[in-house]
């Protein structure tokens, strides 16, 4: 019985360091996203200032800031292990998707859009529970949430 916890533990922590490096990977992705965005920024509107930035090019550049939005939240709920964190990625996600949406589209996936927003604001507002939410921001999530699974186990 102790093996099995003993390998249950250490499978725990392998994947808390995973989860910690996944993390940290995606957060250089978003950083060097973000030089690339700046730089784009930088040849639009200062270099070629003479010339109007179009529709297309502004739309790119929301996309990318957007995508490294949604970069940062990633990291945000790989590192606290809470149901909001899920919750504000999926929001940014549907967000972007809905401003992001291209002219040939119909008014039925801007309307599905809203409604999903609509949805995750209820349940923001109706399953999420307050006290456990602002409770768990102030611990270290990680650390609770293995310790409760090895009690668990055991």
């Amino acid at each position: 019985m102790k093996k099995i916890i003993n390998q249950k533990k250490v499978c725990m922590k392998l994947a808390h360091i995973l989860e910690v490096i996944l993390a940290f990977v995606v957060l250089i992705i978003v950083a060097l996203g973000t030089v690339d965005t700046l730089r784009i920024v930088y040849d639009a509107y200062i270099v070629d200032f003479s010339n109007p930035v179009e529709y297309e090019q502004l739309n790119h550049i929301l996309g990318q800031i957007l995508m490294l939005v949604i970069g940062v939240e990633l990291v945000t709920m790989l590192s606290l292990h809470k149901p909001i964190a899920v919750i504000e990625v999926l929001l940014y996600a549907i967000a972007r998707k809905l401003l992001l949406i291209p002219k040939t589209s119909s008014m039925l996936d801007l309307l599905l859009g809203v409604v999903s927003i609509a949805g995750i604001f209820a349940i923001k507002k109706y399953l999420i529970n307050k006290d456990e939410n602002e409770n768990s921001e102030k611990a270290n999530l990680d650390v609770l949430f293995i310790d409760k699974q090895l009690k668990e186990v055991e």
